[in-house]
């Protein structure tokens, strides 16, 4: 059943008072990790300084050192991050299957790389990395086919279902009148008479706004599974009540979580509490070092004339005869021991951001390319564990809710008829997913290596490998392009007809060596005749 107005609000207001708690952690999170963001309790006006309070950003640089690798490594725009599957290996072996399958998930690369999402999915990161928890919304557009959006993480409430999966939300945010009017239409000045007013008289005052999508339960499995409800909180009034999703539109990805909790703890809550020790300790060595450079002066209380000039050039009076001088306060502190302890701290805050493993450890004067690979790999494998939820809870989600969206613009090429009625199920192939599998084909490498010995020795230890096999195993596990790949119809033809063509050449050494030994048999009977 869908709710009411007054339901929706009431729901709303439960959701708030459970995150209530989480409010408090995430400023602090933005004041030190995220400054640009820092109003989550707390209003600030457009184009106001923010973070005046932050003597040291190293926090800050983490966090978006990580949001950037995560973008590179999980949704880079120049790779292929994403392919389809059936779920049967044999089948996804097959050569029209595995043409049809790269050529949709081509498309639905191109599909987010012509629209807004890799803006976008960068301030996702940062909110996931900051925060813990971030939201990131796909719409159906008539222009980029999809449009996508990353709220703030202070206007979204969100809710589990009984598997743990988010499959409520609700969404409040502050729109003007003229806003309201553009997104809705006139007709919503007849519901809201505030509105109206507003819009009518040009004022900037703006007015909360509920969006909220939860499951239709309770009712037949309908076209629209998923209502979607906008609310004017001040008059308790529908501005749309629209059909509804075929897909939850929203992916609210979480770094890690707790069972009993909703929301999300990422790295920068676990940084938070070195962020703030830093900065306290920054602030007492900047006063420190300010001491050393200039500190305070002694000098005698009647033998110069005040004021004391301590810029360059000035010029300080005494009395004559007087043999007192000015001299600075004896002050040792250790400004050395506060900047060791800031650099240990810092080192900290980097590890928090998993920035050591980020970046590649050189050891010795220089590496070969394939100690290179082979470290960027085992970084990668280190990050692998971490990211899982990412995939399941963000990029599951959008690729997704993206081929739907794709299906239903008739953008999916006619699937082989051996596809019909199977799902298509979703594998990533980003550089930590393929690093993650590259074992698999590091081990075929290294068997075929190790047995080089045996070969050599006896060729035909070679009939214990399948060729073909291993060699499509490589390709796929390594992404390899299935256009460039033959298939196995064009590999037999390919054979079959150089088999025929070494037949026929054979036939013609034969007939030729036949040809020639008839010629010298007629010979040496001719001259046996003249012999005889």
């Amino acid at each position: 059943m869908k709710k009411t107005p007054e339901q929706v609000i009431e729901w709303f207001n439960q959701l708030k008072s459970e995150r209530s708690t989480w409010e408090t952690h995430w400023q602090e999170c933005s004041e030190y990790i995220i400054p640009r963001k820092d109003q989550i309790t707390k209003m600030s006006t457009p184009g106001e300084k923010r973070g005046l309070e932050l003597l040291d950003n190293t926090a800050m640089m983490s966090n978006e050192l990580l949001a950037g690798a995560l973008h590179g490594l999980l949704t880079n725009p120049n790779a292929d991050w994403f392919e389809f599957t059936t779920g049967d290996e044999q089948l996804d072996e097959r050569d029209d299957v595995r043409f049809w399958l790269q050529r949709q998930a081509r498309k639905a690369h191109n599909v987010l790389n012509n629209s807004n999402f890799n803006t976008e999915v960068h301030e996702m990161y940062l909110d996931i990395c900051g925060f813990g928890t971030a939201s990131f919304l796909s719409e159906e557009d008539e222009d980029s086919i999809v449009r996508f959006s990353s709220k703030p993480v202070q206007e979204v409430f969100i809710d589990e279902n009984n598997k743990g999966q988010i499959d409520e939300l609700c969404r409040s945010f502050k729109w003007t009148a003229k806003q309201i009017v553009q997104e809705f239409g006139m007709g919503v000045l007849k519901k809201s008479r505030k509105v109206e007013e507003s819009f009518k008289k040009g004022k900037g005052e703006k007015f909360e706004i509920l969006h909220a999508i939860y499951p239709v339960l309770g009712e037949k499995k309908q076209r629209f599974p998923y209502a979607s409800q906008y609310v004017l909180v001040c008059e308790k009034v529908f501005l749309e009540d629209g059909k509804g999703f075929r897909e939850f539109p929203y992916a609210v990805p979480r770094w890690t979580k707790t069972s009993d909790e909703k929301y999300g703890r990422g790295p920068g809550m676990n940084a938070l509490p070195e962020a703030k020790m830093l900065n306290a300790m920054m602030d007492t060595t900047i006063r420190g070092a300010q001491k050393v450079v200039d500190p305070p002066l002694m000098l005698p209380d009647d033998g110069f004339i005040w004021p004391i000039l301590t810029k360059p050039g000035g010029l300080n009076f005494y009395r004559a005869g007087s043999t007192d001088r000015i001299e600075p306060f004896a002050n040792e502190a250790r400004i050395d021991f506060g900047i060791e302890l800031i650099s240990m701290k810092q080192k900290s805050i980097r590890e928090a951001f998993y920035v050591d493993q980020l970046k590649l450890q050189q050891e010795g004067p220089q590496m070969t390319a394939t100690e290179v690979i082979q470290r960027n790999e085992d970084a990668m494998k280190l990050l692998g564990p971490m990211l899982g939820r990412l995939q399941s809870e963000f990029l599951r989600p959008v690729i997704d809710r993206v081929f739907a969206i794709m299906l239903r613009k008739g953008m999916i090429d006619p699937a082989p008829a051996v596809l019909r009625g199977r799902v298509i199920d979703v594998k990533y192939s980003s550089l930590i997913a393929r690093a993650q599998r590259s074992n698999e084909g590091s081990n075929i490498i290294r068997t075929i290596q190790t047995a080089e010995p045996f070969i050599n020795a006896d060729p035909s230890v070679l009939d214990n490998i399948n060729g073909d096999i291993a060699l499509r195993k490589i390709a796929r596990i390594y992404g390899f392009p299935q256009e460039i790949l033959r298939t196995e119809k064009q590999v037999l033809d390919i054979r079959k007809a150089r088999a025929e063509a070494q037949e026929e050449a054979l036939r013609q050494q034969q007939a030729a060596a036949e040809t020639e030994q008839a010629t010298k048999v007629v010979s040496a009977q001719a001259q046996a005749q003249r012999v005889g």
